[in-house]
């Protein structure tokens, strides 16, 4: 699992994105993110989330969302991708992205 914490917003889209790619390099049936800890999430947190659900789904995986907070539940909902944020029923090893 990836724990992504603060912003998750264009002012970290970089960053985020290399942590992203680093996790998808290592070609996973799946990726679990937990955005519990999100304190603020834009359109570029949105853009980068379904990029890398695209990427998944091309290589034959997929991509849950195991926890958000609420401004990542608000910003999902205002883009319609609410169903985004589905709890999978088995857990992974967390690692922290600061």
């Amino acid at each position: 699992m990836l724990t992504i914490d603060g912003d998750f917003t264009i002012v970290r889209a970089a960053e985020l994105r290399e942590a992203l790619l680093a996790r998808l390099a290592t070609a996973p049936s799946e990726l679990a993110l937990d955005l519990g800890a999100v304190s603020d999430f834009d359109s570029a947190g949105v853009q980068l989330l379904l990029a890398t659900r695209r990427s998944l789904a091309e290589a034959g995986a997929q991509l849950h969302i195991v926890a958000t907070s609420s401004a990542v539940r608000q910003a999902l909902a205002l883009f319609g991708l609410a169903a985004l944020a589905v709890e999978p029923a088995d857990a992974v090893t967390p690692e922290e992205v600061k």
